[in-house]
């Protein structure tokens, strides 16, 4: 709580969170192209399951910072509302 309210005006605050958030959705990308690059040049049931892990990992990676996400933009919209 303490951090809304010395830092939620302070617009360097906004931009750390952001990029914090982009990184996450930068991460969720390369894993799912580290998945896809498993069955790139093997289709055997190994590398399916491989592939499957790995995809559930960086779907779960994108989930993960797109609630970040909308978290954040729910703080901003109530910053600017206040």
């Amino acid at each position: 709580m303490s951090e809304r309210i010395s830092s939620f005006t302070d617009e360097r605050y906004w931009d750390d969170k952001i990029a914090t958030n982009a990184e996450q959705f930068h991460e969720a990308d390369r894993l799912d192209m580290e998945a896809y690059k498993l069955i790139q040049d093997d289709r055997s049931p190994e590398a399916w399951a491989r592939f499957t892990e790995a995809k559930a990992k960086a779907d779960a990676k994108r989930a993960a910072a797109f609630q970040d996400w909308v978290r954040l933009k729910r703080m901003m919209t109530n910053e600017v509302s206040d």
